[in-house]
């Protein structure tokens, strides 16, 4: 028997892994070489949707929490 909780909906943008393809990259590379300090324009970057969770809240919670927030 298969249990869908209400909470575990996958992000349709970054389908859960909580990263997106940077938009201002042409391509993105597969392998890149580890670089040390920071890189000026990633690959991968934390995706907008979620936030880097990878799963969204229904609009009920949202409204719930933005109710008890205020």
């Amino acid at each position: 028997m298969t249990e869908s909780y209400v909470l575990d909906k996958k992000c349709p943008k970054c389908f859960g892994l909580g990263k997106t393809v940077n938009p201002t990259r042409k391509k993105l590379i597969v392998v890149e070489k580890k670089l040390p300090g920071k890189q000026d324009n990633p690959s991968l970057i934390v995706c907008t949707e979620c936030n880097g969770t990878g799963m969204l809240l229904p609009t009920e919670v949202k409204e719930l929490l933005e109710y008890i927030l205020s």
